[in-house]
């Protein structure tokens, strides 16, 4: 137990988008994901940016998350 290496705990992000259970949907689904986490990665802060990128994200594809 003592001999492994030491981890550093990390923040995690994790956001729920409802897709419903359907080839079409997940399809979609997964073209909205790609989106997202591209937006997020392209920010030099996801913590300082991540309110206005949900707020923009909800906003333009008219989905909760």
């Amino acid at each position: 137990l003592h001999n492994r290496d030491h981890v550093l705990l990390k923040s995690v992000l994790v956001i729920n988008l409802e897709v419903k259970d359907n080839h079409e949907e997940a399809a979609v689904g997964g073209q909205l994901t790609l989106e997202l986490c591209q937006k997020i990665e392209a920010v030099e802060s996801w913590e300082d940016s991540i309110d206005e990128i949900i707020a923009a994200f909800e906003a333009k594809h008219r989905r909760k998350l």
